[in-house]
């Protein structure tokens, strides 16, 4: 459940909450800023990638949450596709750029020593913060949501309890609320479903991936183009599966380097 922290808890260390219009962001955000101090939540703007709806969310969990989400931005990029263009790279082993420039960048220049991280990992999700933890040593994090015992779905239902509709990527389907046309996607299900909802955007990914040479999508561990990929007409958006979990955020990406000096 959750409780408001008890008075007279020190102030003088800043909690960063990084939200990303997601779910389980929205509700690590309003657990931090119930239960720890000095609490700033902060957003690193992707919001010309992402649903028109999220300035909605956004709105709608400032008010949940009682303060403002500080927005922070690259300095040289505004979207995916220019980053894309700019630097003749998509995604790869090591990360999607985008994520770089557009989140993670910002965050290490925001970033303090001494500051300690909350990110929207909930308790179903031991695997991904074990991995952050051993890539990003110099940090300090806290998983408020594994310590509360609260996973994905209890996420949805504290937001459904407060009054906040979800947004409208979750009702479409698609497991997370990211960029559309996210690059870190691989299943069939996920970019047949972002062509049918979002064909624009589906040709602008297809086309700047057959210029950079890189097979986004996997067919029966095959790697392919998008323009490659098969795509039932007749069917509904809505019978299309999703076969992967692709979550993105400020944490993303190869790890933090080591503290200077």
């Amino acid at each position: 459940m959750l409780r408001a922290r008890g008075e007279g808890e020190r102030m003088s260390e800043r909690t960063i909450v990084w939200f990303s219009c997601g779910a389980s962001s929205a509700v690590a955000a309003k657990a931090a800023v119930m239960h720890m101090p000095n609490v700033h939540v902060v957003y690193c703007d992707t919001s010309k990638d992402e649903h028109e709806d999220n300035v909605r969310f956004l709105n709608d969990v400032e008010r949940w949450i009682g303060q403002k989400v500080e927005i922070i931005r690259s300095a040289k990029y505004q979207t995916c596709d220019e980053v894309y263009e700019d630097t003749s790279y998509m995604s790869g082993i090591k990360g999607a750029r985008c994520t770089m420039e557009l989140k993670r960048l910002p965050r290490l220049k925001y970033q303090r020593d001494g500051d300690t991280h909350v990110f929207g990992f909930t308790a179903d999700e031991l695997d991904r913060m074990k991995d952050f933890e051993l890539n990003n040593a110099f940090i300090r994090c806290r998983w408020i949501l594994k310590e509360m015992g609260i996973g994905k779905e209890d996420c949805f239902h504290y937001l459904e309890r407060a009054g906040i509709a979800l947004p409208v990527l979750y009702l479409q389907g698609f497991k997370n609320n990211n960029c559309i046309g996210c690059v870190k996607a691989t299943s069939p299900g996920y970019w047949n479903k972002v062509r049918a909802l979002y064909p624009e955007r589906f040709a602008v990914r297809a086309e700047r991936s057959r210029e950079l040479g890189v097979r986004l999508v996997r067919v029966k561990n095959k790697r392919i183009f998008l323009d490659e990929l098969q795509f039932d007409a007749m069917g509904s958006w809505k019978d299309l599966k999703i076969e992967e979990n692709v979550s993105c955020g400020p944490q993303c990406g190869v790890s933090d380097p080591a503290p200077r000096g």
